[in-house]
């Protein structure tokens, strides 16, 4: 899936990862009393969840052009399914964050908890999808996949 002759996944990626990134750090924060950490998390979490959706659809789209065959698809399958757990592990982070049987300090640990988990399952993810890129020449304009 290209857009003006550039893959589209790549140009999307960048912005859930900075998120969540941003979410981790600002989970952690919270979690040491920084004043305002917990809302900078619950929207860089929130915004990160959404814009996170149209780089999968891209992604799985992306998926369609590799040769089953081919050593990148299993690659690909793995960098799908540790981005699907990242996704779910920051859905539980923001879950948690607004749980309403949970006291605000085990929310706040919760959600910190699982948006470390979610941050280190993504940069598996992300090194991963690297390597599509950078060893198989996944959606790299002129060679085969």
């Amino acid at each position: 899936m290209r857009l003006f002759g550039h893959p589209i996944h790549p140009m999307l990626v960048h912005f859930p990862i900075v998120l969540w990134t941003a979410t981790t750090g600002a989970a952690i924060a919270a979690v040491f009393g920084v004043t305002e950490a917990e809302r900078v998390a619950a929207f860089a979490n929130g915004a990160g969840l959404i814009i996170a959706l149209p780089a999968m659809l891209a992604g799985a789209l992306e998926l369609r052009t590799i040769d089953s065959r081919s050593p990148a698809m299993r690659v690909a399958t793995w960098h799908m399914m540790a981005m699907a757990t990242a996704w779910v592990c920051f859905l539980v982070a923001v879950m948690a964050s607004f749980a309403s049987g949970l006291d605000r300090t085990t929310a706040q640990m919760a959600a910190a908890a699982s948006a470390v988990v979610g941050f280190l399952v993504m940069a598996i993810g992300g090194w991963l999808g690297g390597r599509l890129v950078y060893e198989y020449g996944i959606a790299v304009k002129g060679r085969a996949t």
